[in-house]
């Protein structure tokens, strides 16, 4: 099998869109990319407060053991405390979970896959516009993808 068989996806438009403002001369610039904070020379600044919890892990660590499909069991039980409370009736009757996952598009791969495993017949709302990649994930596992207009667009 040759690669050239396989045909190329389209191009992310706000990839494209950050693209095209790092190729541009103009002083006067406006960085329409992806949302987050850039200072003057166009880098995104760690925060002194991740600076310190990176740290406090390096310094704690003692082992790269593998955890597990799910995750650290420890982690998955202070967020659900953190997002529910900790006297959460769902945490009680262990009607809570959480799985971590490597970035946000996974995330949403593993929930396309709940739900189109668990949940047949169920979608999801993306918001529109969305990353373009978002819509794939769904769709690829067959979930039903519907839209609502962003915040202040006109779509």
């Amino acid at each position: 099998m040759h690669f050239d068989a396989i045909g190329r996806v389209p191009g992310d438009p706000i990839l494209g869109l950050m693209e095209a403002y790092a190729q541009d001369s103009n002083p006067r610039k406006f960085d329409l990319g992806v949302g987050v904070y850039k200072d003057a020379q166009g880098l995104t600044p760690i925060p002194e407060a991740v600076k310190i919890a990176e740290a406090r892990l390096v310094e704690s660590q003692d082992t790269k053991t593998y955890i597990g499909g799910h995750g650290n069991p420890l982690f998955g039980k202070v967020i659900n405390e953190l997002v529910l409370g900790a006297d959460s009736k769902l945490i009680a009757a262990q009607r809570a979970g959480a799985t971590q996952t490597p970035g946000g598009t996974g995330a949403l791969r593993l929930a396309a896959d709940f739900i189109a495993q668990c949940l047949p017949g169920k979608g999801v709302w993306l918001s529109n516009p969305t990353w373009p990649i978002h819509e794939t994930i769904f769709a690829t596992a067959g979930v039903k993808v519907s839209h609502y207009p962003y915040v202040g667009s006109d779509n």
